[in-house]
């Protein structure tokens, strides 16, 4: 390991401070989106296919809707159809604990969802991406949190992409 620092040697004598660098370095990897944009619907979706990634994981509060959407708008949910019919496996992974929401029972009952994901841990990325029958190096997640989104899907391999904007 090479370091910029006094040598003693052939040791670094501030090696502890190259392993923080080096880690620093590692974390800000996990951290930059892909992609990023201002909404969902100004994702280059064939772009995505061309790719090879034939999954995509989406959040909900910021990203489909507004934070506690009482219902989502009928163009984002015509957009989740669009995007099946294109091909794609579609599914919903988020942290919220929703019990008699209807916006999660509704979601539910057209795609894979997966509530109380405890993102970014890994668990929740593999089981939707093992109900969708897709691999990580072939799925994106697509989100509006660095410390959630971003960082479960570049630990999965996933192709991440972060929405700036909140939702209408």
């Amino acid at each position: 390991m090479s370091c910029d620092v006094p040598q003693i040697g052939s040791r670094c004598v501030q090696r502890p401070m190259c392993r923080v660098t080096s880690g620093i370095g590692a974390l800000a990897a996990l951290l930059r989106p892909r992609q990023t944009v201002d909404s969902i619907k100004d994702i280059d979706y064939e772009q995505l296919r061309e790719r090879g990634i034939s999954g995509l994981l989406f959040d909900l509060d910021n990203t489909l809707g507004p934070r506690r959407p009482c219902r989502l708008t009928p163009s984002v949910l015509a957009l989740l159809q669009r995007l099946e019919v294109m091909g794609f496996r579609v599914g919903v992974l988020s942290n919220r604990r929703g019990v008699g929401d209807p916006v999660i029972d509704d979601l539910a009952s057209q795609f894979p969802l997966l509530q109380r994901a405890r993102k970014p841990r890994r668990a929740g990325f593999r089981a939707l991406l093992d109900e969708l029958g897709v691999a990580p190096p072939h799925a994106a997640m697509i989100g509006d949190r660095y410390l959630t989104d971003v960082i479960g899907a570049n630990r999965m391999g996933m192709h991440s992409i972060r929405v700036r904007r909140r939702p209408e």
